[in-house]
């Protein structure tokens, strides 16, 4: 069934019901009035919500109801989601075995469920339980597997919180380069997902792991920074917060001066605060240090202003987690003044309180007390203070000289990396640089070489223009000497045919003569013989006309086709300006055959085919 149609229903029911009774009571009454397992989760989802809102004790018993139920509808994600409110519920009520059963037992599912996030939320939940019973191990493992899938699921704000939690785990082992990554993870994923104040909160739960372990001014300048974000995010009580952790670290390095402005800063501060808790709470912790810093600069008139303040807030009701403060400044006031049994009352309290956060102080009170004791020739209990001390001590000093080793090596390693990709990147800048006057070169050379060719070019170009002008006007030159020639050509033609023709006449009338009877004397033929001999004398310069006009083209003829002839060649030059056989064989005096069997004696040495032609041949040569 879907759900509009189920939210529609439940409407109905309301409606039915009457406006008079409470959502809680209508939702129980509408769970009453329905048998569908699908209402009834639907039902049961929105009842467990809104006691879970009401801090109802009741809720208990429905979120057993929608678990049963959601694993009887196999909605396994539903299931996961709605047990974490079972489980923390158990745990505010300290029922921490029933936690760690549901938890377990729910994690059995996780192959069906259909969503990361469900295996992740069950097992930040169970890390919690197990950093509950110092269980660090198994809640680092879990609070990782968490924030992988959180991550996987795009759910990254849950992510977070298991890195906060995890670095939190790993600061309670000791692990303090683990912690600081952790913490720095969270932070970062934090701010990025514009969760300011969370941030700001891890930032400070960092700041306080630098202090425990010795970076007191790495701390201070850690929480500069975070201060900053705090006031451009108007988060005043962030920003009161850390400039009490300043105001410890500074006094702890008994830098009163900026311990006391720093403690003018939270009075400005506070004046922006209206939390009524928060206020009372920061007026305890600056009276606190405001007497120790009058007693530590022996202003006693002071001094005594801020102790009337104290024991007047003291009289209200006392703050646990200020009560190693409140002792050490009273101390400080007693010893001011020489009240020697109040001193020693107030030093014995305060090295007496368990589980403060004031190690340092609970030290320095024994070493005084001691002092006094052993002026007293109270020995014994001298020795007993000073191995207290000698044990706290020792812990914190082996803690400290081991975080602060692998603390230094780490960033001694981390600034040999990041010299070593500096240097990686100075040579990889170094050889891009290389590279870029290279291409530049390069391409200097390239547009130069460009130059040079275009210039070349248009040398090469405007010289062939002035050659092919001036062949052009060669070719006119040659075209016209070729135009006479042809034309002489054609005139000594016609003349050497009539030479020819003067042959054959008398040849008839040398035959003529011989009969004697066709009146044809020796002395007509006498004269044709004369003419003959000019005719002679101009069949000679045809030839030479000829070569003259076929002179390139008889080069040409020769270079190519060595083998060639002299008459070989002739009888080219004369195909080559357009004779046919007959003409040929008349200009060369010789028959018609004769001048076949040339031509098929050239073709041959031509290379042509019987088939080619050999005036195509010669023309296009």
């Amino acid at each position: 069934m879907k759900k509009p149609f189920v939210f529609l229903l439940i409407a109905l029911l309301f409606i039915h019901l009457g406006q008079a009774q409470s959502k809680v009571d209508s939702l129980k009454t509408a769970l009453s009035q329905t048998a569908d397992p699908q209402i009834r989760l639907t039902v049961l989802d929105e009842l467990t919500t809104a006691l879970i809102r009401n801090n109802d004790s009741a809720q208990e018993q429905y979120l057993k109801e929608y678990l049963a139920l959601a694993g009887d509808l196999k909605e396994f994600d539903s299931m996961a989601s709605k047990s974490r409110f079972l489980i923390q519920f158990y745990i505010n009520t300290r029922r921490i075995e029933k936690a760690q059963r549901l938890a377990d037992s729910l994690l059995t599912f996780k192959d069906r469920f259909n969503n990361e996030s469900s295996e992740a939320h069950l097992k930040l939940k169970r890390a919690a339980l197990f950093y509950d019973q110092n269980r660090f191990e198994e809640a680092l493992q879990d609070y990782d597997r968490s924030a992988t899938l959180f991550l996987s699921s795009g759910d990254s704000i849950f992510a977070a919180d298991a890195y906060f939690f995890s670095g939190q785990a790993l600061s309670d082992q000791n692990n303090f380069l683990e912690a600081i990554k952790k913490f720095e993870t969270a932070e970062q994923l934090y701010e990025r997902l514009g969760d300011v104040q969370y941030s700001i909160l891890v930032g400070a739960e960092l700041t306080q792991l630098y202090k425990k372990n010795g970076f007191v001014q790495k701390s201070i300048n850690e929480r500069e920074r975070l201060l900053k974000k705090a006031l451009a995010n108007e988060d005043y009580l962030s920003y009161l917060q850390l400039l009490g952790q300043n105001v410890v670290a500074y006094h702890s390095l008994k830098n009163y001066e900026q311990m006391d402005a720093t403690l003018q800063l939270m009075d400005e501060a506070g004046a922006k605060f209206d939390d009524p808790y928060s206020k009372s709470y920061y007026d305890r912790f600056k009276t606190n240090y405001k007497l120790l810093g009058a007693c530590y600069r022996g202003d006693l008139e002071q001094a005594t202003v801020f102790m009337d303040q104290l024991e007047a807030i003291e009289a209200e009701g006392t703050t646990p987690y200020l009560q190693g403060d409140a002792l050490t400044a009273k101390a400080a006031y007693f010893e001011l003044v020489g009240n020697q049994a109040s001193l020693i009352k107030t030093l014995q309290e305060l090295a007496d309180i368990n589980g403060t956060n004031r190690l340092e102080a609970q030290i320095e009170a024994r070493e005084k007390l001691a002092a006094m004791y052993s002026a007293k020739g109270q020995y014994n209990k001298v020795v007993d203070l000073l191995r207290k001390n000698a044990r706290i001590k020792d812990s914190i000093y082996e803690i400290q000289r081991s975080n602060t080793f692998l603390y230094y090596q780490a960033a001694f390693e981390n600034e040999k990396r990041l010299s070593e990709l500096s240097q990686q990147d100075a040579q990889i800048k170094l050889l891009e640089s290389d590279k870029q006057l290279a291409a530049n070169k390069r391409n200097s050379l390239i547009a130069l070489l460009t130059l040079i060719f275009l210039a070349v070019g248009l040398i090469i170009y405007f010289r062939n223009r002035q050659k092919i002008k001036e062949q052009a006007y060669q070719n006119i030159l040659l075209n016209n000497k070729i135009a006479n020639k042809t034309e002489e050509i054609n005139t000594l033609l016609n003349e050497t045919i009539q030479h020819i023709k003067s042959k054959e006449r008398i040849a008839e009338n040398l035959q003529k003569l011989s009969n004697e009877n066709e009146g044809i004397t020796l002395k007509s033929i006498i004269a044709d013989l004369k003419a003959s001999k000019a005719d002679n004398t101009k069949l000679m310069l045809i030839k030479q006309n000829i070569e003259q006009v076929n002179f390139e083209f008889i080069k040409k003829l020769k270079t190519t086709h060595p083998e060639l002839t002299k008459t070989d060649v002739e009888i080219c030059s004369l195909i080559r300006i357009g004779l046919n056989r007959k003409e040929v064989a008349n200009l060369r005096n010789t028959s018609l055959e004769a001048v076949k069997s040339s031509r098929f004696r050239i073709k041959k040495k031509l290379g042509l085919s019987p088939d080619s032609s050999l005036d195509d041949y010669i023309n296009t040569l």
